[in-house]
């Protein structure tokens, strides 16, 4: 089964609920990038079609296990440039994940300030892949192809504040990339902060704030994409981390902040 395949799988059994598949587990919860995206997924027909995603704000509450999400969506305004949707899914009258996804046609403007270009990474065939191991390695990461070339990978007791590499979708369909796509892509990756650690510890995102720059017509999932994360700051048993996503071609097409909870 492709990645589009089991998204229309989760998206479609119901006007109201979104079902959760098996295999996209990380410890006791589901990748919360399968969470966004399902949730996208969901919201995007409730804007016309020339008003593009912006930004996309997540909070992630409680832990969802596989089975289904009631889904909550309402518009809170639309204006004439900008809509914006607030979702949330509940799981045995649990509020799990809310989303607030703002939409917004271009607009003229004086300001242009170019994003920054990718790093200069090894190319991604000449890197070992990281294996997934069942049981050992969450899940969810069965699904992708990461190639590490930044930083250490996790729990591996690092120094570098910056961790990050190439990665692909092992199961992409033929289609072009999707927002949903992109969302699994740039949360696949651990959170940073693990690679400082010298043994296993859990964590999970508290809240998640997305940015979109640049669209990816001509690139796919199943392309290679390059991943640069850096920890703005951590203590207290939590951790500010920045992240950006650039395609094929080198263009940026992600930016994002991450809250982190980190157990040790």
């Amino acid at each position: 089964m492709t990645f589009d395949e089991m998204l229309r799988a989760a998206c479609d059994t119901s006007p109201t609920q979104i079902q959760i598949p098996q295999r996209w587990g990380q410890g006791r919860a589901t990748f919360g990038g399968l969470l966004a995206a399902c949730l996208f997924t969901r919201v995007r027909p409730w804007v016309e079609a020339g008003r593009p995603v912006r930004s996309l704000m997540l909070s992630f509450v409680a832990p969802v296990a596989p089975g289904p999400l009631d889904l909550q969506i309402a518009v809170l305004r639309e204006g004439k440039a900008a809509t914006q949707v607030q979702a949330t899914a509940y799981q045995d009258g649990q509020a799990c994940v809310t989303m607030l996804a703002s939409f917004g046609g271009a607009r003229t403007s004086a300001v242009n300030v170019a994003a920054a270009p990718a790093p200069d990474f090894p190319a991604a065939e000449t890197v070992s892949p990281f294996p997934f191991i069942a049981g050992l390695t969450p899940d969810f990461t069965q699904h992708f192809d990461y190639r590490y070339t930044l930083g250490k990978m996790p729990f591996m007791g690092g120094h570098d504040s910056r961790m990050g590499g190439w990665i692909c979708l092992r199961e992409a369909g033929p289609e072009s990339a999707g927002v949903a796509e992109l969302l699994c892509l740039l949360d696949a990756w651990p959170p940073a902060v693990f690679s400082l650690l010298k043994t296993p510890a859990a964590g999970s995102s508290l809240s998640w704030t997305i940015g979109f720059i640049d669209g990816a017509e001509d690139c796919s999932g199943a392309d290679w994409w390059q991943y640069q994360a850096e920890i703005r700051q951590a203590a207290n048993g939590y951790s500010h981390i920045d992240a950006n996503l650039w395609d094929k071609h080198g263009r940026m097409a992600l930016v994002s902040r991450q809250t982190v909870s980190v157990f040790a």
